[in-house]
């Protein structure tokens, strides 16, 4: 049976099971489920009334293979051998002396997937940080196979209950999401410049982004100022995102992407074209000047994890570039700048000069022994104010943390990659507080200077301190022209477009902050 039609099947049998609390849905060879009850199971998913405990109650019910059956198909991987000795104490090394008895054991004492959901997390976790990436996605994946050996259906059973689960609110966001339409789309204004490809102008409407599927899908609160973000889409070798921004009774259309270095979510004011691409990303004031809040950053990460969205035949970099200005050269670009002539809201409502300045990011670069804060406006990593874990095309999994200032005046983010004494980490941006502008950023910004120097940065900017990062050369995607992007994967599971050079060793882990904060959470862990 194909897998996509078997799955189908599952998630039917489940849905008719939960809604009519009758396990004996899940023997038969397929049911009839009207969309009037899978919209109804929906509902009750996403309102609470349906828990994971009824999901739990039900896969419970569905007998495992026998120990026999299970054991003849685990022996043969002595990843999965040494998992089972592992949880059944035999001894990770004595992964040889495991038996059907052993599989009887585990049985006994993680009777089904649910039981076992938190200790393989744990488990994981754990090879994680001892180990290389490469070895810890052969435990994942091994793991994986490990639980479908010894629950088989109760196994496949809670696979559907998860992503039952997940297309449940996904539903509540598209109910959600056309009541946002009429709050944020009807009446929005696109104030972005005409995208010009192969000779002719295409303009950036609202119609359009109903049309390509950029309504407005999740919606914050800011500082007394409401945004709405559409779904998630890939610009060259950005994620990218369109915001809704309601400022004093109009919302403005935005767009907002991802800096492949810092990890960083900005805005983008204006850009520098190519044929059909984004060929330079404004700076602004400063690159700094555009870096997101992080309770903005943090929602966009969310909405980058439920997946991109892409729009048959269209170059998505319009969606994203038809927010903005745009310019022709960095001649003109820079011209305008100097000269303070630039147009646009960005101009006009932020901070021209930085509240605070440490200095300028730099292609000379500071000693990294001189990079540090004192006093006041040093950040007092004893006490975490946000967290959450970050999925990036360049650095893999990383873990964001933000921090006060010593007087509570600034805001420091942290992006932190690896763990235990494979730990690095670096100052992804210094917020400072301040009123929400109809861009989505503050109004006031902090220079950092080389204090945000990144793990992995741009060659021209490392000044004799960056190192080849290692790993395989592969490609990921292709550019706006449809050329292959050229990458390396690195040990970590980060892929690294040609042009960047590692920070590490002769940088980051030298400068005094960073090596504070090291100190702090590798005690903490």
């Amino acid at each position: 049976m194909d897998e996509a039609v078997k799955v189908e099947k599952q998630q039917r049998k489940l849905i008719k099971a939960i809604l009519d609390r009758d396990g004996r849905y899940l023997a038969e060879d397929d049911v009839e489920l009207t969309d009037v009850e899978r919209e109804r199971f929906y509902r009750l998913v996403s309102t609470g009334v349906i828990r994971r405990d009824d999901f739990v109650r039900m896969v419970a019910g569905i007998k495992a293979p026998a120990p026999e059956e299970a054991f003849s198909k685990l022996k043969e991987s002595n990843y999965r051998r040494r998992i089972l000795a592992y949880f059944t104490g035999v001894g990770f090394d004595n992964f040889e002396k495991v038996t059907t008895d052993t599989v009887a054991d585990f049985l006994k004492k993680y009777p089904n997937p649910y039981a076992f959901l938190a200790p393989r997390t744990d488990f994981l976790e754990a090879i994680k940080k001892s180990n290389p990436i490469s070895k810890y996605e052969d435990y994942a994946r091994e793991m994986c196979d490990f639980v479908q050996d010894v629950y088989g259906k109760e196994q496949e059973y809670a696979r559907r209950a998860k992503e039952l689960t997940e297309l449940a609110f996904e539903w509540q966001i598209d109910q959600d999401a056309e009541r946002l339409k009429a709050d944020f789309l009807a009446g929005a204004i696109v104030e972005g410049d005409p995208w010009v490809q192969s000779g002719k102008a295409y303009v950036l409407t609202k119609e359009l982004l109903e049309q390509g599927g950029f309504s407005p899908r999740y919606v914050l609160e800011i500082g007394g100022v409401e945004i709405a973000l559409s779904k998630a889409f890939k610009v060259d070798v950005h994620e990218a995102v369109i915001g809704y921004v309601k400022f004093d009774g109009v919302v403005y259309v935005r767009g907002y992407y991802r800096s492949s270095s810092q990890g960083m979510w900005r805005y983008l004011a204006d850009y520098v074209a190519g044929d059909g691409e984004i060929a330079w990303y404004g700076v602004g004031f400063n690159e700094e000047s555009l870096t997101l809040p992080l309770k903005l950053q943090k929602q966009l990460n969310v909405v980058c994890n439920r997946g991109l969205h892409e729009v048959p035949g269209v170059n998505m970099s319009f969606f994203l570039g038809g927010t903005a200005r745009r310019f022709n050269s960095k001649e003109e670009y820079h011209k305008l700048v100097d000269d303070g002539k630039m147009e646009g809201a960005y101009y006009k409502e932020v901070s021209h000069e930085p509240a605070l300045n440490f200095g300028v990011l730099s292609k000379t670069k500071l000693p990294p022994e001189s990079i540090d804060v004192d006093d006041g406006a040093a950040p007092n990593f004893r006490n975490q104010l946000d967290h959450y874990d970050m999925k990036t095309e360049m650095y893999g999994d990383v873990a964001v943390r933000q921090f006060p200032s010593m007087d509570d005046e600034l805001r420091y983010t942290i992006v932190e990659r690896g763990f235990s004494q494979y730990k690095k980490a670096w100052v992804g941006a210094i917020e400072v507080n301040s009123p929400i502008t109809s861009t989505g950023l503050k109004r006031e910004w902090v220079s950092s200077g080389d204090i945000l120097t990144p793990l992995y940065e741009y060659k021209t900017m490392t000044a004799g301190y960056g190192e080849e990062i290692t790993g395989e050369r592969t490609t990921s995607g292709v550019d706006a022209r449809g050329v292959p992007i050229a990458v390396t994967l690195d040990a970590e599971g980060g892929k690294v477009p040609d042009g960047y050079l590692s920070m590490w060793d002769k940088y980051l882990k030298l400068v005094p902050m960073i090596q504070r904060y090291l100190y702090t959470w590798r005690e903490a862990e």
